[in-house]
């Protein structure tokens, strides 16, 4: 995955910040994956020292903690902490949605699109992590369509702190998925706010519904 540009003006830990919260927020890090501050630094071209900086922010955030003998990984959230996302998800996600289709620039809406269609490409290749990476692209770029800025930062918000698993690699959740960004995408091309929002709400549904059998089997870890 190519990570994103970040204006120059950053700080080098805002750009570790940045790209290690993107990376967490589009799957690329997987939960339990382990964050070693050397490593990041030679790979990001700075020193430690802003690589230790952005650690502790996310640690703060819960997006990653501490484990003995491992050191800082990628944290994995509670069901009861998943169910909550989710609930906010639905309420508004489908909102966020009904505003795109509203508000969206051609040149969004051709954004939207390509997302769209790279990602239906990833899912006929079985390219699990690039589907994610794609679903993440999608999403955001809705919230962003929406032209509301606070709205997009409560949204965008339940995908900073969370990282999602979806597994892409189970083949039926797969094509469920393929088919309900259809939908919306359907929607959005028909100029259709409320079919989009009643897409969008049973797209974000059905995936609350199937990451429900594994986190019943998962650890209690990070809330």
């Amino acid at each position: 995955m190519t990570d994103p540009e970040v204006p120059t003006h950053q700080t080098k830990s805002e750009l570790a910040l940045r790209v290690l919260r993107e990376r967490i927020r589009s799957g690329q890090l997987e939960v339990g994956y382990r964050l070693q501050v050397d490593e990041l630094a030679r790979e990001l071209g700075m020193s430690p020292t802003p690589i230790r900086e952005a650690l502790r922010l996310l640690q703060a955030d819960r997006l990653v903690h501490y484990e003995a003998h491992r050191g800082v990984v990628v944290a994995r959230h509670s069901p009861e902490k998943l169910s909550d996302v989710y609930a906010m998800r639905m309420a508004l996600e489908p909102l966020a949605t009904r505003l795109a289709i509203e508000r969206m620039t051609d040149a969004q809406k051709e954004e939207l699109q390509t997302i769209h269609e790279n990602f239906l490409a990833a899912g006929r290749a079985g390219r699990g992590k690039r589907m994610a990476q794609l679903n993440s692209a999608w999403h955001l770029a809705i919230y962003q369509a929406a032209g509301s800025d606070m709205l997009q930062q409560f949204t965008g918000t339940l995908w900073d702190v969370f990282p999602w698993r979806t597994n892409w690699a189970v083949e039926q959740r797969t094509a469920d998925s393929m088919r309900e960004h259809d939908e919306v995408m359907a929607a959005v091309e028909a100029g259709d706010p409320q079919a989009g929002a009643d897409a969008m709400y049973v797209h974000i549904g059905a995936g609350a519904a199937s990451e429900q059998p594994e986190l019943g089997d998962a650890e209690p870890t990070t809330q």
